[in-house]
């Protein structure tokens, strides 16, 4: 009974102490200017500790004025170092190829290193949607075994770009299917799943595109126990199947999902991105416990409207919104 007790406890400050270091934010600008100084503000008012931003090594010219900001103002970084910009955000994308020329990719991502040292580096923003990058798996898992190599030599930690939940879906989907869980499975994907990709697995074969995107989230997933990254990235959005009235999180769909990531990997869940596709309070509130439950290390939350459906914590003016108030209140309990 003693082991019991004392094992319980390690638990429990184990949980605590994870907690009190996780809670971030990313202050988007999608549907309006928001300014430096806005930012900075709208991270404070949050409660939160850490804050996420994107340096780009094809522009990279010896500084980034937003994270300087960003650190003078005390916060912490989870910081995206991403080969090329997107172009024309707003009117089309035109995603960037990763980089062939791995040594000089290297060379510069040291410079960038021995200018910033984040607390964990993160390699692309997601790196298997289309409208972001174009390449194979291999040629991001090159790019990321380079940045492993210099970001490790600097004593750095280091994750993917962001496994989203269509890819988390396909592979939870594919992994009881493949275990003889056939009714699991199609339980699974009726409860989560829209649109294409519940089509997709209804009628096998019927879309190369999301059979390609399987096998590709598979590959890397596979190859992700086998390197030396310091977490396993994802980005998780509620509702999972988009509902714009629901205030609770998908039943076990979060928990579902880390456990297979845990469990092929070998290795512990973070997210530099999630967030709600609607204003609602309690799912706020709802995500947040279910991440803490799932032993998350950094939760940094996407406040910004538009992007993949998301709603934003804030408004632009920087005032904070019912469920940015609902965030607040919750990392408040936990920060130090």
């Amino acid at each position: 009974m003693k082991n019991i007790i004392l094992s319980l406890i390690t638990i429990i400050v184990s949980i605590n102490s994870i907690a009190q270091n996780t809670f971030g934010v990313l202050v988007n600008t999608a549907g309006g200017k928001v300014n430096f100084e806005n930012k900075i503000e709208i991270a404070k008012k949050l409660n939160v500790q850490y804050v996420r931003n994107a340096i780009t090594v094809d522009k990279w010219e010896g500084e980034d004025k937003l994270y300087d900001a960003y650190q003078k103002a005390g916060f912490k970084m989870i910081c995206n170092i991403n080969y090329g910009r997107v172009a024309k955000f707003d009117a089309g994308r035109s995603p960037v190829p990763f980089p062939k020329d791995t040594v000089a990719y290297k060379k510069t991502l040291n410079e960038i290193l021995d200018k910033y040292q984040p607390e964990v580096i993160v390699i692309e923003n997601e790196e298997l949607v289309p409208k972001y990058h174009i390449g194979s798996a291999q040629d991001y898992l090159n790019e990321l075994t380079a940045a492993i190599t210099v970001a490790h030599s600097k004593g750095l930690k280091i994750t993917n770009g962001g496994l989203t939940n269509r890819e988390l879906l396909l592979l939870v989907y594919n992994d009881l299917k493949n275990n003889g869980k056939t009714k699991e499975a199609n339980e699974f994907a009726e409860l989560t799943m829209k649109g294409n990709i519940l089509d997709a697995v209804k009628n096998p074969g019927s879309n190369p595109q999301i059979d390609e995107l399987y096998r590709k989230a598979d590959t890397l997933i596979k190859a992700y126990r086998n390197l030396p990254i310091d977490f396993i990235n994802i980005h998780i959005y509620e509702p999972i199947k988009p509902n714009q009235t629901k205030t609770d999180i998908t039943p076990n769909a979060i928990k579902m999902m880390t456990e297979y990531v845990v469990k092929t990997t070998g290795k512990p869940v973070m997210s530099n991105e999630c967030g709600t596709r609607n204003n609602s309070p309690e799912l706020v509130t709802a995500m947040l416990q279910e991440f803490l439950k799932n032993n998350f290390r950094y939760i940094i939350w996407f406040s910004g409207d538009g992007e993949a459906g998301a709603v934003a914590l804030n408004n632009l003016d920087g005032t904070l919104r019912p469920n940015g108030e609902a965030f607040k209140n919750f990392v408040a309990k936990y920060k130090q």
